[in-house]
């Protein structure tokens, strides 16, 4: 009997997608929601503050007077500014405050081409006297970029700012089983997909499925290539650790000399191959998420979220790892003491 082909069933609610895809074949569930959700968490384009210039402030580390928030902080507030572009290319943003009261991202001069999706994030507290004039640049990137990988010099003084471009907030999936008629070792796929606002969940998937399958046609378009062309590991000759017999002379090749003992044969040179260098990071131990000792209850909370390595779980800061459900300020200490006894920690 035929296998039923997969439908993908998806419900959209703002920020929010939940998508439904059955039935696979057993085992298809996670070979396929596992490279979709690290895709979703690592290589989807989006925008994030990379530089800000504030007026009369030389460094991050100052204090603005009559700002209730210093410069740390208002940049951490920045950072969850959340911009939307209906143009490519930098953009810039200017905020201009004075006077007691809260200073809201609706306060932000906003060019023609661009968005700001969330207008009630709060910037920064005035007091009476208090005055910001700063100048925030926007840009388009992937993934995590340190500050100093785009310092700007666009501007004297401005600060660079670390970037988090990736869109996506969350990204859960499960794999649960399902039957069609009387065929029941079949799965379903439930991934769930949790954004900014700035790009929509489908449209999160829809950019994710287009970068796998575009990385996975390669295996299409294969190149055989001739032996001697191919890069192969260099074989080498070692030299045996038995001396050769001094009747044999300077070289195997001395016809000249006479092996008293026909049957006393030198050993053949050994075939070796060159083992190529492992990778730094391969040369501690790994740890699975399983092997940390975390209670079954602080484990069971990463993995209802799709954090299921250590690399994941290291990857992610202590802000990010208070917003997954069950996991508080106790749960974050244990998780915290089970990777320091390895030797990890959390994303600063």
């Amino acid at each position: 009997m035929d296998q039923k082909r997969p439908q993908l069933k998806a419900r959209v609610d703002g920020n929010y997608g939940e998508f439904v895809l059955e039935p696979l074949t057993r085992g298809y569930g996670v070979t396929i929601g596992n490279p979709i959700r690290r895709i979703l968490m690592s290589s989807i384009p989006g925008t994030a503050v990379t530089s800000v210039y504030i007026e009369d402030v030389l460094h991050e580390f100052s204090t603005i007077p009559g700002v209730k928030e210093d410069v740390i902080r208002l940049i951490l507030n920045l950072k969850e500014l959340v911009v939307k572009f209906h143009a490519p290319g930098p953009k810039t943003l200017t905020l201009r405050a004075q006077g007691e009261g809260e200073v809201k991202a609706s306060a932000f001069e906003v060019p023609s081409d661009a968005e700001i999706v969330n207008p009630d994030l709060v910037i920064a507290n005035l007091a009476e006297d208090g005055k910001l004039v700063m100048e925030v640049r926007i840009e388009e990137g992937e993934g995590y970029v340190p500050a100093d990988k785009h310092a700007t010099k666009d501007r004297i003084n401005s600060i660079p700012v670390d970037a988090v471009f990736s869109p996506v907030r969350r990204v859960a999936y499960h794999v649960e089983n399902t039957r069609v008629g009387q065929q029941t070792d079949l799965d379903r796929l439930i991934l769930r997909v949790w954004t900014d606002g700035s790009v929509g969940p489908q449209d999160t998937l829809d950019k994710a499925v287009e970068i796998l399958r575009s990385e996975l046609n390669v295996f299409g378009n294969v190149e055989t290539l001739p032996p001697a062309v191919m890069d192969m590991p260099q074989a080498v000759y070692t030299p045996a650790a038995t001396s050769t017999p001094s009747s044999l002379g300077s070289s195997y090749g001395n016809l000249g000399a006479v092996n008293p003992n026909p049957y006393d044969l030198p050993r053949q040179p050994e075939l070796s191959i060159n083992p190529q260098p492992f990778p730094s990071d391969l040369e501690s131990p790994r740890v699975t998420l399983e092997g940390l000792g975390l209670t079954t209850r602080v484990l069971h909370s990463l993995k209802e979220e799709g954090i299921d390595s250590v690399d994941a779980l290291c990857a992610l800061s202590d802000r990010d790892l208070k917003k997954v459900p069950g996991i508080g300020e106790r749960s974050l200490d244990e998780i915290k003491q089970q990777l320091a006894q390895f030797g990890l920690a959390l994303r600063d």
